[in-house]
């Protein structure tokens, strides 16, 4: 059960959707079954590529709040940042969620591992460069989810085809919201 701050969190993003040309942000559904993966893997470390107005952070720091664990959250507008900050803020898990500005290749070289979970919701033409970059951080059984493997699978499809045929990996689509190229490091 989500907390009181957060859902309210939650709550006002998903209508703000509404009037924003920019939201850019996960269904509600696919934010619950984030939440569940990092309770059911027990996350510690996540990180974000694409924070946009905070709405997936909210979900990864509900269950990060309950783990004991840290959201590294990135992204690239100023506008965006300061809103996911404050909100993160009022949701209470301003101690939960490292927000970062900037580059996503640049800040993720200065983001240590071992990762849990690794969650790429940025501009599809970086998505190999995101993977690449994480996956040497991401520990044995943990997982990169791609976000927008059904809405924008032809955008995907080289690099969807590229992370299915890694002999280190398993990765299969999960159609729910946007759909999940969910792609696990194996042990």
């Amino acid at each position: 059960m989500l907390e009181a701050e957060i859902l309210q969190a939650i709550d006002e993003l998903d209508q703000a959707r509404k009037t924003r040309d920019d939201h850019w942000q996960i269904p509600r559904v696919e934010g619950e079954l984030l939440y569940h993966i990092a309770l059911s893997s027990n996350a510690r470390v996540i990180v974000e590529v694409g924070t946009s107005y905070g709405f997936s952070g909210l979900f990864w720091g509900a269950a990060l709040k309950q783990t004991g664990g840290r959201l590294h959250t990135i992204d690239v507008s100023q506008k965006k940042y300061d809103s996911a900050k404050e909100t993160f803020a009022r949701a209470g898990l301003g101690g939960v969620i490292v927000n970062h500005l900037g580059d996503a290749r640049e800040v993720l070289k200065r983001i240590d591992g071992p990762i849990d979970i690794a969650f790429i919701d940025a501009d599809k033409p970086a998505c190999q460069t995101y993977f690449d970059t994480l996956w040497p951080k991401v520990r044995p059984g943990g997982s990169i989810l791609t976000d927008n493997a059904t809405t924008h699978r032809t955008e995907l499809a080289d690099y969807i085809k590229g992370v299915r045929a890694r002999t280190d990996a398993s990765s299969v689509e999960v159609a729910v919201g946007n759909g999940i190229e969910w792609t696990i490091k194996r042990r």
